[in-house]
């Protein structure tokens, strides 16, 4: 190991949007809405009492007029809603005296929808439909349908303000998911180590994950992975790798050998994550009981190790020695391993003492307001002066140092800082 010295959707019940509203009525108009998924149309239709299409258009205006939130009517022929007339179309055609005087029915004017939408219709099944329609007619506002009664009115502006906020819960939902699988305070407490773990993603749901694993009541794992991506579909690679460890608590026998754990975890990547993705890890065996740590590091971040050394503070930096996992290489190279004299990973006694660091390329990548890099030297120079600050003092720290060097900029990667203390 080459040494270096510093100083120091709702489920809805079908059965509860039975009752039709008769059609022309508003009677209960607001008891239905509220009977329908937050992703039904039927949840932000809005009723207004449909008029006859030999309305003059002047008889609209006046309507628009005493109702400045009114921008759009329902219009009817023989007691059937056939479209919608909107405020900017009646603007339009009574813009003069003239077109006053030539101007026609409603009828002749009405936005005839070559859809028909129904309260029960899911909004995100429908809205390429109704995007469709508005851009080769230009139609804003549909009309709604409750089996066969007329429902209300809604427009592609609601259409797209619902996406919008449909979206927005589902990513909350899917960030409380995967913040889930991340170990809490509880978990890491018991440890005969004390584990400090930090994180903040760059959008509501990221590409890191970190975990502490307990195989035994004297060997542990200590995980830090970045997934290639960003987002949704690098979270959703998150939560299979913490699948694989939810799943490794109710086997009956683990393997006590940790390139065995490995090699299966590349192996159950390797069918799980899609070609051209891939994981990067550092992985820190624990073998609690001798005294031994053993460090694999698959294609990640360097990891620091630091202890003392009479009055100065020695650090080891780890690099990568294996490819990135999801691939099938770490698997084979470990079992190629088993009969060659140089081993792909680092084995180190545990001094007293002794501070482990791992983190994701999002610390090194962070830039300030001028768009300057943290780089690497600052990350080293970081950690050592970390490991003078004590365990309760590592959080704020950390929170620190990033808040003051990102400052307005925008965070373009999620971070990730485990600190691991032995000795204690």
């Amino acid at each position: 190991m080459e040494m270096e010295e510093i100083d120091s959707s709702s489920f809805i019940d079908d059965q509860s949007l039975l009752t039709d509203r008769p059609e022309g009525s508003s009677e209960g108009a607001a008891d239905l809405t509220n009977q329908f998924s937050f992703k039904q149309i039927g949840s932000m239709a809005k009723y207004i009492e449909p008029i006859s299409g030999n309305y003059t258009l002047d008889e609209v205006m006046d309507m628009f007029n005493q109702q400045e939130s009114l921008m759009a009517v329902p219009v009817e022929e023989y007691d059937r809603v056939i479209g919608v007339i909107d405020r900017k179309t009646v603007m339009a055609a009574t813009s003069t005296a003239w077109k006053r005087f030539t101007a026609k029915n409603v009828g002749d004017y009405v936005q005839r929808s070559s859809a028909v939408l129904y309260a029960r219709d899911f909004i995100e099944k429908t809205l390429a439909k109704v995007s469709e329609i508005n851009r080769e007619d230009g139609v804003i506002y549909f009309p709604v349908f409750n089996n066969r009664s007329f429902y209300g009115i809604v427009s592609l502006d609601d259409f797209l303000s619902r996406i919008a906020e449909i979206r927005e819960q589902d990513l909350a939902k899917a960030a409380i998911i995967q913040q889930g699988l991340l170990p809490t305070e509880e978990e890491l407490a018991p440890l005969p180590f004390k584990v400090t773990c930090w994180n903040r993603m760059a959008n509501a749901l990221g590409g890191d994950f970190f975990k502490t694993f307990e195989l035994d009541k004297d060997r542990y794992l200590l995980c830090c992975f970045d997934v290639s991506g960003k987002n949704v579909a690098a979270s959703l690679l998150t939560i299979a790798v913490g699948s694989f460890f939810s799943a490794m608590k109710h086997m009956d026998a683990l393997p006590k050998n940790p390139a065995k754990v490995i090699a299966r975890l590349d192996a159950y990547l390797k069918d799980t994550v899609p070609v051209g993705s891939f994981i990067t890890a550092a992985i820190c065996y624990v073998d609690y009981e001798h005294k031994q740590l053993y460090l694999f590091n698959m294609g990640h971040t360097t990891v620091y190790l630091l202890f003392e050394d009479g009055p100065k503070t020695r650090l080891a930096s780890v690099n990568p020695q294996l490819p990135p996992l999801g691939m099938g290489a770490v698997k084979e190279a470990l079992e190629a391993a088993d009969k060659a004299p140089e081993k792909p990973f680092t084995a180190i006694p545990i001094k007293t003492n002794m501070h482990l660091e791992m983190y994701s390329d999002g610390f090194t990548d962070m830039q300030s307001d001028d768009g300057v890099r943290y780089d690497e030297e600052r990350t080293k120079r970081f950690f050592v002066d970390l490991y003078t600050t004590s365990t309760a003092d590592v959080q704020g720290r950390i929170t620190h140092v990033v808040d003051n060097w990102i400052q307005n900029a925008m965070l373009p990667d999620d971070i990730t800082v485990m600190d691991v203390r032995f000795g204690r």
